[in-house]
């Protein structure tokens, strides 16, 4: 039975964008960038959305699920080739057509969880305030492209900014709404022992102090975890409008 031609156009779509895109990834045999790793592909579909979403590159208000992700990919095709050589009047994307960039925030979430399961809170907290530093860089460069300023300014202003002076100054002066003091106050806290942990101090405690300090340590690392969802929640509606789920869900992906 034939595909309504809207299926066909989507699928060619995706299969045209997967190729270009993950073929030219480094270390990569040719075959198994065509035909091979699925979770591949579909990262690579993700990647280019989610960029194109995030920079504020592709209408959310006015566009289905569907339509987001046809128009990402499109421009993102259309942007490819028009940067590439052409070949008897083909495009041939070459090793600097594509850029990638590894994203560890979701290993670095896994560890976190797994150090917690096995009571080294201090590791806990250290992958919990890489991810928090990884997540507050990200939001603001988002936020500040979505602004119009160009993506070299905003990379350099996060670089030569205090974490604090990010969360307070720079966020708000982006228009973005401020974070809850609660918040506030647990990204603080982990940070503040996170630098007490590679920047150790040798502080001495009583013996007698000991048993809390370590309750408080593990208080901690308890309480990034719930922090992690309330800051993927609130990226979710500052810049995805509440639909990261659902197009990550008509590419087939879950969360």
């Amino acid at each position: 039975m034939a595909a309504p031609a809207q299926s066909r156009s989507t699928d060619l779509l995706i299969h045209l964008t997967a190729r270009r895109a993950s073929a030219r990834l480094a270390d990569m045999e040719k075959e198994s960038a065509l035909t091979g790793d699925e979770s591949l592909r579909l990262g690579v579909l993700w990647g280019i959305i989610d960029q194109y979403v995030r920079r504020g590159l592709v209408d959310l208000e006015s566009l289905t699920d569907q339509e987001v992700i046809d128009s990402s990919l499109r421009d993102f095709l259309d942007e490819g080739d028009a940067k590439s050589a052409n070949v008897d009047g083909e495009p041939q994307w070459s090793d600097d057509d594509v850029h990638v960039v590894t994203d560890h925030c979701v290993d670095l979430i896994r560890k976190a969880e797994e150090a917690v399961l096995a009571k080294e809170h201090w590791f806990a907290i250290l992958f919990y305030a890489t991810w928090l530093e990884h997540w507050v860089n990200n939001m603001l460069i988002s936020l500040s492209v979505r602004s119009g300023v160009p993506e070299g300014v905003a990379v350099a202003l996060v670089r030569s900014c205090s974490f604090n002076l990010k969360l307070k100054d720079i966020w708000t002066s982006l228009g973005a709404t401020p974070i809850d003091r609660i918040h506030m106050r647990t990204m603080t806290e982990i940070m503040e022992f996170r630098n007490g942990f590679v920047h150790y101090k040798w502080q001495s405690r009583s013996i007698s102090e000991r048993d809390a300090y370590d309750q408080r340590v593990e208080e901690v690392a308890k309480s990034a975890q719930t922090l992690v969802i309330t800051l993927e929640d609130l990226e979710d509606q500052l810049l995805f409008s509440g639909r990261r789920r659902s197009l990550r869900s008509q590419l087939g992906l879950a969360e």
